[in-house]
């Protein structure tokens, strides 16, 4: 386990730094359909959802994506957890263009998770 802990917000902020670097961060799990994010918690400190910029739209927000691996996420655990809060521990990913990462590019960073742990 990592020492440091970052928060979502941290991670978009420093997102071109921790490029390529593992990192454990907290926040509250997102898993439906077309919506595999990390939100930031507490959510009082969330940056507004906003469609008068180019994307992201989230900007409290970060996309987790899976490797291509044979061990992939168990989704109906993924799903019950919808809401909760969670520790994923992973490698973070700016995005590969001109555009934003996940669903309709609408987060600037994503997370290849390798551990998702509820809190």
């Amino acid at each position: 386990m990592m020492s440091n802990v970052l928060s979502v917000n941290e991670v978009i902020d420093r997102a071109d730094e921790l490029d390529g670097k593992p990192v454990e961060i907290v926040g509250l799990l997102t898993f439906e359909f077309e919506n595999h994010s990390l939100g930031h918690y507490p959510k009082a400190e969330r940056r507004e959802i906003t469609e008068a910029v180019d994307p992201p739209y989230y900007q409290s927000s970060v996309w987790i994506t899976f490797g291509a691996g044979s061990i992939q996420p168990n989704q109906e655990m993924l799903m019950r957890w919808q809401g909760k809060r969670v520790r994923i521990s992973g490698v973070v990913r700016m995005p590969q263009g001109p555009f934003g990462c996940g669903h309709f590019s609408g987060w600037g960073c994503e997370v290849e998770a390798y551990t998702i742990e509820r809190l």
